[in-house]
């Protein structure tokens, strides 16, 4: 009887050292899986800081959504050979002398360029800012030079008015109160310039004396056969 009774004692240890080690067993894998998840998210966010190509592809992202992913018609560049590369032609650009800076660059459905300058000048949530766009003629299929300046500058609702400047016809719209845009073709080429930030006067002056100026001399019909 007293055997009985000394392995039933046994019996009940080992099976509470058993019970006893499952949920430090249990600890164990969750901290394990609590680990290989935080080692995924600081890869994943490593990753997209990297500019690598972390994120979902779009079949999984239609997958999850039920929706198609629509590309984004906006590349960005960091070379502007790689600009004029894709384009196959050189996009116009504003000068330094201007007093602006270039702060982002793409290329819009590989037929026109999207050059984007920043002032130098004052605070820098008051800087002025100035959008230069490139684009060939015959990629544009306005119907006409107003319907063209709408498609090349993607800005919508505005009065497109005629005027002269240093000679040169180009049409204008006023956006909103400091915000102008300026439309002209030279050669095969139409350009588009949007300024944020600045009175008529001195837009006009970018615009003008710039601007025109360069496409004058380098975008003629001969330049355009290249």
């Amino acid at each position: 009887m007293q055997k009985h009774l000394m392995t039933a004692a046994l019996l009940a240890a080992i099976l509470s050292l058993g019970t006893a080690s499952a949920p430090a067993a249990a600890a164990e894998n969750t901290a394990a899986e609590a680990a290989a998840v935080l080692s995924q998210t600081t890869d994943d966010t490593g990753a997209l800081l990297q500019g690598t190509q972390a994120e979902a592809s779009p079949a999984a992202k239609q997958a999850a959504t039920g929706k198609e992913e629509i590309p984004n018609p906006l590349v960005p560049y960091s070379s502007y050979d790689e600009m004029c590369s894709v384009l196959g032609f050189r996009p116009l650009i504003l000068p330094q002398s201007a007093g602006y800076e270039l702060t982002e660059a793409f290329v819009i459905d590989g037929t026109m360029s999207d050059l984007r300058y920043t002032s130098r000048y004052g605070l820098p949530a008051q800087r002025a800012q100035i959008t230069v766009r490139t684009a060939r003629k015959e990629s544009v299929k306005g119907s006409d030079t107003a319907t063209d300046a709408t498609a090349v500058s993607s800005i919508y609702s505005v009065d497109w008015q005629p005027v002269q400047q240093m000679g040169k016809s180009l049409l204008l719209a006023q956006v909103r109160p400091s915000e102008y845009a300026a439309c002209w073709t030279q050669g095969g080429y139409i350009f588009t310039c949007t300024g944020r930030g600045l009175n008529r006067w001195d837009f006009l002056y970018i615009v003008t004396s710039n601007l025109i100026d360069l496409t004058e001399h380098y975008y003629t019909d001969m330049a355009t056969a290249q």
